[in-house]
């Protein structure tokens, strides 16, 4: 599997847990958990954003500077925003010559697929019962792709904008129920869905292409992925618990963060 980033001694210090429920009452919640998420949700789109089909447009957007991508890592509560910044850099550094690029993206994910960006793809069981079952979880919650989007449920793009809408909501919602259903949710599509299968993907991703982009890129996925997780107190399958970095015990837009 992807080795999560090592965390340097004296470091900033490892990413807090979010304290959703206290003997089974909503804890305090803050202005600052809020953000968090919400700033969380900004990251896992931007990401999904990279993976889509390479054009102009992607790369002009990967051209231009974002002076407070770091403050963006900072606020989503990560603990190392310094390293992931460096790989989103670079990332934009090596968006150049879009024919490469593009031909790059077709191999991997389209005409060979020589590394499949569906769960179905990565995840041997029945292809009906996962994508039903994803289906599901969108349909409860309201979400649906883009009309303009050509992929299904269980491509990596829509299960990203599905775990960022539900960050958002738990951001946004006043009501105890709402906050306890959208929790669980976020807990059972992260361990039944995405949380599964992302590492396997990065892993696969990494070992199957030799441009830098997706390199990198498989390493930024992991790595926020990683602090999502951590932060959200999420549950994995027991062969990923060693992944994730040590805990001391303690339709939407973006730049929602901004907004709070």
């Amino acid at each position: 599997m992807t080795q999560p980033f090592p965390t340097s001694p004296n470091t900033t210090p490892p990413p807090q847990p979010i304290k959703w429920f206290k003997n089974e009452k909503t804890a305090e919640w803050t202005k600052a958990d809020s953000i968090t998420l919400l700033a969380q949700a900004d990251l896992l789109l931007f990401i999904a954003q990279m993976f889509a089909p390479p054009s102009a447009e992607l790369q002009k957007m990967l051209e231009i500077e974002v002076p407070d991508i770091k403050e963006l890592l900072q606020k989503s509560g990560i603990s190392e925003p310094n390293r992931l910044e460096e790989l989103f850099q670079q990332i934009r550094q090596q968006a150049q010559g879009l024919d490469t690029w593009a031909g790059e993206y077709n191999r991997l994910f389209e005409t060979n697929v020589a590394c499949s960006i569906n769960e179905t793809g990565i995840i041997r069981r029945d292809k009906g019962v996962i994508l039903a079952d994803i289906t599901g979880f969108y349909n409860a919650f309201g979400f649906k792709l883009s009309e303009k989007a050509t992929e299904k449920a269980d491509h990596l793009t829509g299960e990203l904008e599905f775990v960022a809408m539900l960050l958002v909501m738990l951001a946004q919602t006043q009501d105890e129920e709402a906050l306890r259903t959208t929790h669980h949710a976020l807990n059972s599509f992260s361990f039944d869905h995405i949380g599964e299968w992302l590492p396997m993907f990065c892993e696969r991703l990494t070992e199957a292409t030799s441009l830098s982009f997706y390199q990198h890129l498989a390493k930024l996925l992991q790595g926020v992925w990683n602090e999502v997780v951590a932060i959200n107190s999420l549950p994995i399958p027991e062969e990923e618990m060693m992944e994730l970095p040590e805990d001391d015990g303690t339709p939407y837009e973006c730049d929602m963060a901004e907004k709070m």
